[in-house]
């Protein structure tokens, strides 16, 4: 059945989507997106920390601290280029974009887009898209 923290964990997962649901006033979906992009999620299954003794208020506490420690400050003119990038991506394979999203997040394309902006967005679509499958294809084999 698994260990006691791998039972007792979803179902703060559960009680914490509520609760994220509730104060920010979004719909259930978007408080699980909010908890799984989060860096503070795989942390709940850490035995030594043992966040899942915290309540669903305190858990959101530390959900918020842990989004602030490491969000990003991107312009608007960098935060455009990944959209399109990631728009253009998702079209260009025929996925949703939250698909795409999910790619770009789970291989760190999203980061790599960012840190390189200043270069890439003067290249051509085409050369961008060739760069994000090339990303891709070399993480996925790690």
């Amino acid at each position: 059945m698994g260990t006691y923290e791998e039972q007792i964990v979803p179902i703060k997962i559960a009680g914490l989507a509520e609760y994220v649901s509730r104060r920010k006033k979004t719909s259930w979906y978007a408080a699980l997106i909010y908890i799984y992009s989060n860096p503070m999620y795989e942390e709940l299954y850490n035995e030594g920390a043992k966040w899942w003794y915290l309540s669903s208020e305190a858990l959101y506490e530390e959900f918020e601290k842990r989004r602030r420690e490491h969000s990003v400050q991107v312009s608007s003119e960098a935060f455009e280029f990944l959209t399109y990038t990631m728009e253009s991506y998702a079209i260009s394979k025929g996925i949703s974009g939250m698909q795409a999203l999910a790619l770009f997040k789970d291989y760190a394309v999203d980061t790599f887009l960012l840190e390189h902006y200043d270069l890439l967005h003067t290249q051509g679509t085409r050369y961008v898209m060739d760069e994000v499958q090339r990303i891709i294809d070399r993480r996925k084999k790690r």
